[in-house]
């Protein structure tokens, strides 16, 4: 039994460091205040409707939810999105990961562009972030799904994180 326990604490002490060592900021900063702000926007009707630049109603708010990798082989923890209004080249908000272990880091997404069916962000590590956190610039997507949010990055050296997130306010 202490075996099995002691097998699975290193299991889960090497998975975050390979998390820490791969994932663009969405794994570990030490600044709670960056992700902990949001919108209480009502919802919206629909986010499908001509991209005018500006966020759509219907992505604004908080989404959480859990993150994977490696096409689903790797948990990578709870991803929380903070979504405020921007347009073009403005500070979208903000994406915390904090992995199995309490292991946090902050991103900081841009937006790139804004389509009938997604937004498109560059995401760059928070410069609060520890030197775990990978700080390279990165393209993320998100996508409304049903009543979730989509994220999806497109780092390979991260193993391509992705989650479906809920809207929690």
């Amino acid at each position: 039994m202490a075996l099995a326990v002691a097998g699975a604490m290193a299991a889960v002490t090497i998975g975050s460091v390979f998390v820490f060592d791969l994932l663009p900021g969405p794994g570990g900063g030490q600044d709670d205040s960056d992700a902990g702000s949001g919108s209480d926007s009502p919802p919206a009707a629909t986010a499908s409707s001509a991209p005018s630049g500006t966020v759509p109603a219907a992505y604004l708010g908080t989404w959480e939810g859990q993150g994977v990798a490696l096409d689903g082989r790797l948990p990578l923890g709870t991803f929380r999105i903070t979504v405020g209004p921007a347009a073009v080249g403005e500070e979208l908000g903000k994406l915390r990961q904090t992995d199995q272990i309490g292991g946090v880091c902050v991103d900081v997404l841009t937006l790139k562009q804004v389509t009938r069916t997604e937004l498109v962000a560059t995401s760059v590590g928070a410069k609060t972030n520890h030197s775990g956190c990978n700080p390279a610039k990165t393209t993320v997507h998100l996508k409304p799904v049903g009543d979730d949010l989509q994220y999806r990055s497109e780092s390979a050296e991260s193993g391509r994180p992705q989650a479906r997130m809920s809207k929690v306010r």
